[in-house]
């Protein structure tokens, strides 16, 4: 059963939780449903997420982080652009924390595609002020979709040691999907940073993965200063 989100917001949510959580991007991206597996590495870390939109715009993550055990801890998010709400929960089998917390969207985490048509207005295109170069790459095949890539340099510096150094981030964005597809960045004191969409699959998702598992209790999201009821 589809639970009335706006009617959960209207009751429960004051207006000064707006703005606390931040966005998935694609939200809001109408008839290109999709699933696909994210694979985060930085450094000796990796990290894998299952993102998941549907034909309204709904966005999914599933984060699958690796424990020391060899067992594994999912947490999931997800946004509802058209009931405006963000719902998060942990994956667990102890009843007393099958916990759903729900939170209202500002108005700009409604919507996060899809990506503009034309390259000047795409982000990090424009001129970036001094200490900062950004070069239009030639479209090219990312994972099976066409994909505008820009590259931007800028010179960073160590807030400790107040060394300098350049920081070259690269993005390759599908305007067929509304997301960033790969994603790399290169710090000289940070080290690399990537990110990879792979094993895209086209059509709508099970619409019970925008839902809490059975058994979850969905909560409102303790305002700052408050405690968790």
């Amino acid at each position: 059963m589809r639970i009335d989100w706006a009617i959960v917001v209207a009751v429960s949510l004051a207006p000064a939780a707006f703005g606390q959580i931040g966005n998935i991007p694609g939200t809001g991206f109408t008839g290109a449903p999709y699933s696909a597996v994210e694979t985060l590495v930085t450094g000796p870390d990796t990290r894998t997420v299952l993102l998941s939109r549907d034909s309204e715009g709904r966005t999914r993550q599933e984060y699958i982080a690796h424990r020391e055990d060899g067992s594994e801890a999912h947490s999931v998010r997800v946004i509802d652009p058209a009931a405006g709400v963000s719902l998060s929960w942990v994956v667990t089998h102890d009843t007393s924390s099958q916990v759903a917390t729900i939170e209202p969207l500002t108005q700009r985490q409604r919507h996060t595609g899809p990506v503009p048509d034309d390259p000047e207005t795409l982000p990090g295109s424009r001129p970036c002020g001094s200490g900062c170069k950004m070069e239009v790459l030639p479209p090219q095949q990312i994972n099976g979709f066409l994909c505008r890539g820009f590259r931007v340099k800028r010179v960073v510096r160590d807030p400790e040691t107040k060394n300098s150094s350049i920081q070259t981030t690269e993005n390759w964005s599908s305007p067929e999907l509304g997301v960033i597809l790969r994603h790399i960045e290169i710090d000289v004191l940070a080290g690399r940073s990537t990110s990879d969409v792979t094993n895209i699959v086209r059509g709508d998702p099970d619409p019970g993965l925008f839902q809490p598992p059975q058994g979850y209790r969905v909560e409102q999201a303790s305002l700052p200063g408050q405690v968790g009821r």
